[in-house]
C-alpha cells in the first residue's frame, strides 16, 4: 500500500473548508433577503385583506380616517377584519407599536382616484433611516412596494395618516 492511499492530505482538507466557506458566504445574504421578502409579502397581504374588508363595509355618515378607518373593520358584526390583520410583521416586535400599524386614508376615499393611496405601512419598517420606501395600498386595490418617492410624499402630505 502506498503512502497516498493512507488518508487525506492537509491541502485536500483546506480545499474542502474553503469551498464550504464560500458557499456559506454566498447563502447567508440570500437567506436574509428571502426573510425580508417574506415579511414584505405578509405586510402586503395584510393591506390587501384590509382593502377587501373595507370594500364590504357599509359607509358611515361620520367617516373615520387614518388608523381608525382600519380599526372600525374589526368592530363590525361579524368582524370584517381580525386584529392580527392590523399588525405589520415588521413593526410587530416593537414595544411601542400601536394597535393598528397601518396608516389609513387622510380623507374620504370615495373622492380619490384609483391610483391614490388609501393605506400605508409605518416608516419603522423601512431601513435604519426609515426612508427606504414602503408598502402602499392604492384605491384600486393594488399594493405597491418600496416606491420611495411615492411613499414618502404620501406620508408627508397626509394622504395616509395615523
Amino acid at each position: 500500500m502506498s503512502r497516498r492511499d493512507a488518508g487525506i492530505t492537509l491541502v485536500e482538507v483546506l480545499a474542502a473548508v474553503t469551498v464550504v466557506a464560500i458557499a456559506i458566504a454566498l447563502l447567508v445574504p440570500l437567506q436574509a433577503k428571502a426573510a425580508r421578502y417574506k415579511t414584505v409579502m405578509e405586510c402586503q397581504d395584510h393591506l390587501h385583506a384590509l382593502y377587501q374588508a373595507q370594500a364590504k363595509a357599509t359607509p358611515t355618515k361620520e367617516q373615520d380616517f387614518g388608523r381608525a378607518f382600519w380599526v372600525r373593520l374589526t368592530q363590525t358584526t361579524p368582524p370584517l377584519a381580525t386584529p392580527d390583520l392590523l399588525k405589520c410583521p415588521f413593526v410587530g416586535a416593537a414595544p411601542d407599536a400601536p394597535f393598528c400599524q397601518y396608516l389609513g386614508p387622510g380623507g374620504d376615499i370615495e373622492k380619490l382616484a384609483a391610483k391614490d393611496p388609501i393605506g400605508c405601512d409605518q416608516d419603522l419598517n423601512h431601513g435604519p433611516d426609515h426612508k427606504e420606501g414602503g408598502n402602499l395600498l392604492l384605491k384600486s386595490g393594488e399594493v405597491v412596494n418600496d416606491n420611495k418617492s411615492l411613499w414618502i410624499s404620501t406620508v408627508q402630505t397626509g394622504k395616509c395618516r395615523p
